[in-house]
């Protein structure tokens, strides 16, 4: 579980985001089904914590999903958290987070504490490039 203050945190800067966002991004905590079964095959273990990026329908949402999530990605990674983004790989828990009228899902995020926190990715240098 992710400690009171790593979710004071994360809730302080969800608050912003959605203000300055007009989004209505949602922490759920201790959740294990939204990443289980066939959406979670090969790709995810274990997740319980997850962002639900939604807003109301407009052409220019998946726009600011993309700006605030990763806002939200990067604050996660300083509080050492794992994320990975899920454009289609979550299941809709009912009763897990709310949507208004008019509102949709753009994709989630998980966060959590990987397995192995020191695995860095295999990258080009700038000449290979």
């Amino acid at each position: 579980p992710l400690s009171s203050e790593i979710v004071e945190t994360l809730q302080k800067e969800i608050a912003r985001c959605n203000r300055e966002g007009h989004l209505h991004i949602q922490l759920v905590l201790n959740e294990r089904k939204g990443f289980s079964g066939l959406f979670a095959y090969g790709a995810f273990s274990g997740v319980e914590n997850y962002l639900v990026m939604a807003g109301k329908k407009a052409d220019d949402l998946d726009e600011r999903i993309g700006y605030y999530g990763e806002r939200l990605v990067l604050l996660a990674r300083q509080l050492e958290l794992g994320t990975c983004w899920a454009g289609l790989s979550y299941r809709k828990v009912k009763g897990t987070y709310r949507l208004e009228s008019g509102e949709k899902i753009g994709c989630m995020i998980a966060l959590g504490y990987p397995d192995d926190p020191g695995r860095k990715l295999k990258r080009k240098s700038v000449e290979e490039v």
